[in-house]
């Protein structure tokens, strides 16, 4: 595989949150680094991963730290918000005139979207149905949008150390 691939927030919230998936992400990650991949994410997941950790009566848990552990990550710049606008406007213009208030899940997954297209991203690791949808939605081409799971055995599981 090596390249680029991109995670969007669900993939991490399963990793923090000890989710049934978790498992085969530490295989994915572990075969991504055998590979020498470059993995992304967004700054908006550092966002996303945080609000947690922020509720009243919560103990403050460094969700960014973690997962700059495990991923490079990129700042919205131009190029990605003009992108995601692009994006955004495609839904808009697919969906009925009163479901097209404003919705902050549908943005968030544009600027996912957009951040992988504009790194180059051959892969987009989701756990998220809805955004495993908006490649046909949106005709993305050039990345494949899959859920996080090793590709092969995993024979070196303890090559990873966990994040908890």
């Amino acid at each position: 595989m090596g390249g680029c691939v991109y995670f969007d927030t669900s993939v991490f919230l399963a990793i923090f949150n000890g989710e049934p998936t978790a498992k085969g992400i530490r295989g994915l990650l572990r075969e991504l680094k055998r590979e020498k991949a470059r993995i992304y994410t967004s700054i908006i997941t550092v966002q996303e991963v945080s609000v947690l950790s922020f509720r009243a009566g919560r103990v403050y848990d460094d969700n960014h730290a973690k997962v700059a552990k495990l991923a490079r990550l990129f700042t919205a710049n131009r190029e990605v918000a003009l992108t995601a606008a692009k994006l955004e406007a495609q839904i808009i213009d697919q969906t009925t005139e009163k479901d097209q208030v404003e919705n902050r899940r549908r943005k968030w997954d544009c600027f996912h979207i957009a951040t992988a297209m504009v790194l180059g991203c051959q892969y987009l690791y989701t756990i998220d149905d809805g955004m495993l949808r908006r490649k046909d939605q949106l005709r993305i081409k050039g990345i494949s949008f899959l859920e996080p799971a090793p590709r092969s055995l995993d024979l070196f599981a303890s090559e990873l150390p966990t994040v908890q």
